[in-house]
């Protein structure tokens, strides 16, 4: 009897703790993005690369996450033109462009992996370093948001735009820290890796590593330097590449944006229905179990009244743990609904001509084929200038 009766007291308090699991109270703190008072001058200006985010998708991610992988790649892509677009807004940089994989040398890159997107938390872990191999920092973002920054009435686009504005403000309190010399540097190490890239035996000795595979300036090249000047030349060919292909993250970001709002707020809302639901399931469940544990505490009674309520608890309490069940059923259909939602969203890209001086260059495949294919044609364009074999 006393055993029972502990029974009876710890299925009680579940029962109430699943009552309690239903609330949820999330707070957002905003932050405006930061805005140099002065115009930097322009030898002090650094381009940003962002590398595309690693959507981690891994085989030890339960099954509901691995069936969100085209959603996944689709956020990838997405989310760094939304950053790329804050950085740039704020004018305190040069340049700010997306390039998959690195591919072409940029004064600082941002590096970012999706640890959580669930249309209520966005969680992202973010590296920023520099030309020079320097990490300035590595940091978790998180921010959660309430079904408030859905409102189909409201302007706003975005419902983590205040994660992206505190990147970019951390980005510049960093960049404030660094010294004009050090900003140089940066700049000049940036273009000798582009240099070094066609012609790695002219420029190898311009450029040291450190122990800690840091880069540093070991010595200049002539400003008048004639296989310099038609490397800037090419460089200069790339960078209107690179401004081309951002055409495409534009395009797939404004295809994307509105069934990706609406992805993420039925995302919200089948989220808060599934904790509903699970909670729901679980107060059966328990509820269940502890009128059939009633009832057959009752059947122990000598009362035949008390063994009659406990034949009802009984039946009444197995009702109630097969109404549980039902509600878990009832969650993996919201579950099917997230990735039938989900499986709607992908990228393509369409194939791009190049127009040289002395012919015509077709690019096709993915973003990252294209560069790979562009690069190519780079070497075979500074092969044709310098004579290089």
């Amino acid at each position: 009897m006393k055993k029972l009766n502990n029974i009876l007291f710890v299925a009680s308090t579940l029962l109430l703790l699943a009552a309690c699991n239903t609330t949820t109270v999330r707070s957002t703190q905003t932050a405006p993005v930061l805005i140099t008072g002065a115009a930097i001058p322009e030898e002090l200006l650094l381009d940003v690369g962002i590398n595309i985010f690693d959507p981690e998708i891994t085989d030890n991610k339960t099954e509901e996450v691995n069936g969100y992988t085209k959603i996944l790649e689709a956020e990838a892509n997405y989310m760094p033109f939304k950053l790329m677009e804050t950085i740039q807004g704020s004018g305190n940089w040069g340049v700010v462009r997306v390039i998959p994989n690195k591919q072409s040398e940029m004064d600082v890159w941002v590096d970012g992996k999706i640890i959580k997107s669930d249309g209520a938390t966005l969680e992202l872990d973010i590296t920023v370093s520099d030309a020079s191999n320097s990490k300035w920092y590595s940091k978790r973002y998180k921010q959660e948001v309430s079904k408030y920054a859905y409102d189909r009435n409201s302007n706003n686009s975005e419902p983590f735009q205040n994660l992206y504005d505190q990147i970019a403000n951390d980005m510049l309190l960093y960049y404030r820290k660094l010294s004009a010399n050090q900003i140089t540097n940066i700049r000049t190490i940036s273009q000798l890796q582009f240099a070094k890239r066609f012609s790695p035996e002219a420029f190898s000795d311009y450029i040291d590593t450190d122990n800690k595979g840091r880069l540093t300036v070991k010595r200049l090249p002539a400003k008048n330097d004639p296989l310099l000047q038609r490397i800037e030349s090419i460089r200069e060919r790339d960078h209107l590449f690179v401004d081309t292909l951002q055409d495409y993250y534009a395009n797939f970001n404004r295809q994307m944006e509105e069934p990706y709002l609406e992805w993420r707020r039925a995302y919200y809302e089948e989220g808060e229905a599934l904790r509903e639901v699970n909670a729901q399931a679980t107060t059966r469940l328990v509820g269940g179990v502890l009128a059939v544990l009633a009832g057959i505490l009752a059947q122990g009674s000598s009362s035949s009244i008390s063994r009659t309520a406990g034949q009802v608890g009984i039946i009444a309490g197995g009702a109630a743990v097969v109404s549980g069940v039902n509600k878990r059923e009832e969650a993996k259909i919201h579950v099917e609904a997230l990735q039938e939602i989900s499986a709607s969203l992908d990228a393509e890209i369409e194939p791009h001509t190049v127009n040289l001086e002395e012919r015509t260059v077709t690019l096709t495949g993915s973003v990252n084929d294209q560069y790979t294919q562009w690069r190519e044609v780079l070497r075979e364009i500074y092969r044709t200038e310098t004579g290089a074999i």
